[in-house]
């Protein structure tokens, strides 16, 4: 069984590397979340918790880390993040994702201090389009595989 791994750089350039599930297995640390790589883009990386992929009805839920390259302001004033944990809403049918809840973090791996949070209930999520070959589409794929059949 080989992984592939999607790098998204600049304008709609895509690189895929493929390797081997062994290898992922070897390099991975022995931690309780394991989280995935699904997609690498020009300014930041996102990965998937694979202990939290399940599905909710007709839909799956996900959670996700996200690296920035760079810090991003926050809405507190003069706090910066460089990392978000982030629990989505997956439509797969639709390719829509909608935010639960998310945690942004000063440091990158979601190190240091929380400097902003947000949460959406069940009836006011915001769906938002998550297509082919973009961060959102690389989570939406991901998650959307992992569906449990039937």
């Amino acid at each position: 069984m080989r992984n592939a791994r999607i790098a998204l750089l600049g304008a709609g350039l895509v690189v895929v590397a493929s390797f081997s599930g062994a290898a992922l297995a070897q390099s991975a640390p022995a931690t309780a979340d394991k989280w995935y790589s699904v997609a690498l883009s020009d300014n930041e990386e996102a990965f998937v918790n694979t202990n939290t992929v399940k599905a909710v009805g007709s839909q799956m839920q996900v959670r996700v880390k996200e690296n920035y390259l760079a810090p991003r302001e926050s809405a507190k004033k003069d706090k910066t993040y460089q990392s978000a944990r982030t629990e989505y809403r997956v439509d797969c049918a639709n390719r829509k994702v909608a935010m639960l809840e998310t945690r942004a973090y000063s440091g990158s791996d979601l190190q240091g201090e929380v400097v902003q949070k947000g949460s959406r209930n069940e009836k006011n999520l915001i769906w938002m389009d998550a297509p082919r070959a973009t961060v959102f589409g690389e989570i939406l794929d991901y998650t959307c595989k992992q569906k449990p059949a039937g």
